[in-house]
């Protein structure tokens, strides 16, 4: 078996089609979504193309925008479309803190519904790690990735004693704290991801830049490349049941 590279939390619904089917030649995509539109339009491509799995949601950058009866309509689609996973969804007292009580109700909602689905929620958490892990637990969530986690590395052994993920991308080549992680945490909770096409610090990320995230880690952590994209893509099956 040709073993795929993963990228658990990519926007692909902001690519082109020419764009996904070169990514999907080597890749498994968790492809998120942002807001009831782009949600739609990523169970569309899911539709269309193999190793894609979808996430629906409003991302907590978008809360302010966005109407409430949207999280009842995303929701509604669960049943509809087989939905297997919710996101990209989260708290964010960093970029967006005038909307955190928006935020929370938001998260709550989508959180029961996780719950009551049991669902995987694919996590947006920037300076709300305890809370986002203390929510986590409190709506019993079983299945979760905490994406692009740059959070205290003393409360990763937490995250992954309830059985959660953390996704890293390659980010890691400028981002000392994302290094961190990856030389703290076991390979048995670690995921790749792209966060593509996010702009950051001049870093034009995207899926294909997994392949050199699979690469550092694999020296990191002193292991062969297939050792290292086995290990991952195993992860991945398990959070996803594909």
């Amino acid at each position: 078996m040709n073993i795929p590279y993963v990228d658990s939390h990519c926007h692909l619904y902001e690519y082109s089609i020419d764009n996904i089917k070169e990514y999907l030649k080597i890749l498994i995509i968790a492809a998120v979504s942002d807001d009831l539109e782009s949600s739609i339009e990523t169970l569309n491509l899911a539709s269309k193309f193999n190793n894609i799995v979808p996430c629906v949601g409003v991302h907590p950058w978008e809360v302010g925008n966005t109407p409430r009866e949207h999280v009842r309509k995303i929701i509604s689609l669960i049943g509809k479309h087989g939905i297997k996973c919710l996101g990209e969804i989260g708290l964010d007292k960093k970029f967006v803190p005038e909307t955190i009580d928006r935020q929370r109700e938001f998260f709550t909602e989508f959180l029961q519904a996780a719950q009551e689905y049991e669902l995987v929620v694919n996590i947006h958490a920037v300076n709300t790690w305890n809370e986002v892990l203390e929510l986590l637990r409190k709506y019993d969530i079983e299945k979760a990735v905490f994406h692009w986690y740059t959070g205290p590395v003393e409360l990763i052994d937490e995250i992954t004693y309830s059985g959660y993920f953390i996704s890293i991308n390659p980010a890691f080549t400028i981002q000392d704290k994302h290094r961190r992680i990856v030389d703290y945490i076991d390979l048995e909770f670690l995921l790749t991801e792209s966060d593509g096409p996010y702009n950051y610090r001049g870093l034009k990320l995207n899926p294909l830049m997994v392949k050199e995230t699979v690469e550092y880690v694999s020296k990191v952590k002193k292991l062969s490349i297939g050792n290292v994209k086995k290990i991952i893509y195993d992860n991945f099956r398990k959070l996803f049941t594909v």
